[in-house]
């Protein structure tokens, strides 16, 4: 078969030259006067990216975050180790943006709380025939300032609960760091001996250290030889007494150990519920005022409804008046 696409392409620079003058555009269309033209959904899809990026931050930095800092960790100099001044830092950034995102939305609400004003506004100045007769039919200017007013408040709403959340997943994993290095300073506490105190208090107790055991080695058996048997049985009786005390005074601190680590737990587990009850009372604060608009919204529309029934009911005994008077003039003129 023969290629006819050069023929083709003749035929449609003829069609084309020839309906060149008379072709037009499609017709432009008007745009209503009352369409909102703002950078609000901008900015909410700019602060929801913000938002999405603290969040894969934070699940980022999760595990090197948690990582507890003991000796071997602080000589660890990979590049996967976070410090505590590093972590100190974070938190301290993650503070700054947190903040900043929420006054962007307090911003955003109140913009649009003033805008929902004055679409309000606006709706209360309807005609005197709708509101004389009761035409429940809205104009496309109302239904337009309805719809992308419950728009742009469910908008609002998903990135304060987004926000939220974001903050909360931040405090969890803060806290438990918290936790964590408290027990890790308690578990030090607790393993502290007297030989870890001599040597923090001579550092350089390592290049003499051989000689000074030598010696002390030799004055003990000097000391042993010349006490009698009765003397070393009293020393050993009070050894043992001193070891039990010291087990004994061990055993405590082991129980005041355990206590606060069940106290830390408690207070972990009453702080958790306690972001719970207060984002529940937040739910209930947010569906009250939602209520509340409703109630508004649905007395002003009885009250609307009742003056409008007034007046027809009013109009139509004026009515029933003027042409029963007019029947009887008529009438009295026939006859």
């Amino acid at each position: 078969m023969s290629d006819l696409t050069p023929l083709f392409n003749q035929c449609v620079e003829i069609v084309s030259k020839e309906l060149s003058g008379s072709t037009n555009g499609p017709p432009k269309t008007k745009r209503p006067p009352y369409l909102v033209e703002d950078t609000f959904i901008k900015e909410c899809l700019q602060l929801y990216t913000n938002l999405v990026n603290l969040a894969s931050f934070v699940a980022k930095i999760r595990p090197f975050y948690l990582q507890v800092n003991d000796e071997f960790s602080r000589t660890d100099r990979s590049s996967s180790h976070l410090g505590i001044e590093e972590k100190n830092k974070i938190d301290e950034e993650f503070k700054i943006k947190i903040q900043q995102t929420f006054e962007k939305l307090k911003f955003l609400q109140s913009y649009q709380r003033k805008q929902t004003e004055l679409a309000e506004s606006k709706q209360l100045k309807g005609g005197f025939m709708s509101s004389l007769f009761g035409t429940s039919d809205m104009n496309p200017e109302t239904l337009y300032d309805i719809t992308i007013a419950s728009h742009r408040t469910q908008v609002l709403r998903f990135l304060n609960e987004t926000a939220v959340n974001v903050n909360r997943n931040f405090e969890l994993m803060q806290r438990k760091r918290y936790d964590r290095e408290r027990q890790l300073n308690l578990l030090h506490f607790q393993n502290i001996d007297d030989d870890d105190l001599n040597d923090t208090a001579d550092p350089f107790k390592s290049t003499y250290q051989f000689d000074v055991v030598a010696e002390e080695n030799e004055d003990i058996n000097r000391e042993i030889s010349q006490l009698s048997q009765e003397q070393i049985q009293e020393l050993k009786e009070e050894n043992k007494e001193l070891l039990t005390r010291k087990t004994n005074q061990f055993k405590l601190v082991e129980k005041l150990h355990h206590s606060i680590l069940d106290i830390v737990k408690l207070l972990s587990e009453l702080s958790t519920h306690l972001e719970t009850q207060a984002e529940q009372i937040d739910n209930l604060l947010d569906n009250q005022d939602q209520i509340d608009i409703d109630l508004r919204l649905g007395n002003k529309t009885l009250t609307k409804a009742t003056s409008r029934n007034k007046r027809g009911s009013n109009l139509i005994v004026t009515t029933c008046i003027v042409l029963g008077c007019l029947i009887l003039v008529l009438d009295y003129i026939v006859w």
